[in-house]
């Protein structure tokens, strides 16, 4: 059997290794556009920001582990034109035909830039090789803005910040981070634009070269000057090609598929950022360009592929980001999300501290959940700290993927050490207000 992928990110690479592992007889061709395979796109802005010390440190293995180890033909700086569906083939950019018997595309997103404003020193970043040209051109630059206040945006702005570069952020919002709720996402906005310079409910309207090669930047709420503009105003997924071979897609946004990640054509898959999902809480279709997603996406897509049936449950969107020395992340629905969803919802949120208060080192810990009116269950959770936040929206995220009610999160029996938590830890604490009459 001849297995085409079409797009070497995480959720090829998966699917790729997956298929070959599971039936080793499979030929499997990998066709990347790109120069590099699996890597790690998260790290990217600490790439920019210097913590990583090279572009080759963000790789998951070296090329050979996958072409000499695990047999599987990687081809990159191949671009696919078409696919033709009834003679089962692909469309190289150099005219050349390939034959598949079952094929993935996973061919990501890309990042939004609008239109007329791509210059040199005006980028989005999304690949390994847009974040070494950001690399390139912030190491010479010392005033940046960033436009787009959501995770992406907050990560170069820390970074870029902790790299000593003046800083300035554009947000079209009156409060950064709008996955998080008003009251728990204040937090974060004080802290970060006591830091970083923030231009609120402003939208850029046109960027124009100085003489000096500097930048003008004109907002809806006055102008700016800055060496470098880096847009991180969201992604779209690359569904071309399956727009043009007349695949089914959700929203005319990303490729449909089941939970197997077949799309509208059977012999046809699709996985990672260019994929639909299953959101976890209302079990309705969704779209999550998440790597963990990605990467479980496409190892289901392989197994299915080489014939060892799975099925990729869905997600709840869970999200960590370091933003300066806090630790922020979200899972499950927000409380905007849970209103335009038409779900009853009541919420808690808690402020307590990291670890036993006679520790040192404990700091605050806010811990916001929300729960259905219904029966009770965690539908959402979101955590902000700078000490241990991270685990504990892991542990509210099983908690919503076990489908606990706040009396189950209640009795969670959740470890307890001074160093790293107090006996009541928040998580409990809030689900303990969250069951008072």
């Amino acid at each position: 059997m001849n297995f085409i992928v079409i797009g070497g990110g995480a959720a090829g690479m998966s699917a790729a290794s997956k298929a070959k592992r599971t039936d080793p007889s499979i030929s499997v061709t990998v066709l990347e556009s790109g120069k590099y395979v699996s890597y790690a796109e998260c790290g990217i802005p600490y790439f920019i920001q210097g913590l990583v010390p090279d572009a080759a440190s963000l790789l998951h293995y070296p090329l050979t582990e996958f072409t000499v180890k695990r047999g599987i033909d990687v081809q990159s700086g191949i671009r696919v034109d078409a696919l033709d569906r009834a003679e089962k083939t692909v469309v190289l950019h150099d005219g050349r035909k390939m034959k598949y018997d079952k094929l993935l595309i996973s061919t990501g997103a890309r990042a939004n830039l609008p239109d007329g404003m791509g210059m040199r020193n005006v980028f989005a970043v999304r690949s390994l090789e847009s974040g070494e040209y950001a690399k390139k051109i912030t190491e010479n630059s010392n005033d940046i803005a960033i436009v787009g206040d959501g995770v992406l945006g907050l990560e170069l702005a820390s970074a870029l910040h902790e790299h000593g570069k003046q800083v300035t952020l554009i947000s079209k919002h009156s409060r950064i981070l709008q996955k998080l709720d008003d009251d728990i996402g204040i937090h974060v906005d004080r802290e970060f634009s006591s830091k970083i310079d923030v231009v609120r409910n402003s939208m850029v309207s046109k960027i124009t070269e100085k003489d000096d090669h500097g930048l003008n930047i004109e907002t809806t709420t006055g102008n700016l000057e800055a060496d470098a503009v880096i847009f991180a105003v969201g992604i779209t997924p690359n569904v071309e090609l399956a727009r043009m071979a007349g695949l089914e897609l959700f929203m005319d946004k990303a490729i449909l598929v089941n939970r197997s990640m077949q799309t509208s054509d059977p012999d046809i898959y699709a996985a990672g950022d260019v994929a639909t999902t299953t959101d976890l809480v209302t079990g309705t279709t969704d779209w999550q360009p998440l790597a963990q997603v990605a990467n479980k996406m496409g190892r289901v897509a392989g197994s299915c592929i080489s014939g060892k049936p799975m099925e990729f449950p869905g997600s709840l969107g869970t999200t960590l980001v370091k933003i300066l020395d806090l630790e922020v992340g979200f899972t499950g629905l927000n409380s905007r999300e849970l209103k335009r969803k038409g779900i009853e919802f009541r919420e808690t949120m808690v402020k307590a501290k990291s670890r036993a208060g006679y520790y040192p080192g404990a700091e605050d810990v806010y811990v916001k959940i929300l729960i259905s009116k219904e029966d009770d269950r965690i539908l959402g959770g979101q955590i902000v700290s700078r000490d241990s936040g991270a685990w504990r929206l892991n542990a509210l995220a099983m908690a919503i993927q076990g489908g606990f009610t706040v009396e189950d999160l209640f009795y969670g029996d959740l470890g307890y050490s001074p160093p790293f938590g107090p006996v009541w830890d928040p998580i409990i604490i809030a689900a303990s207000v969250s069951m008072r009459d």
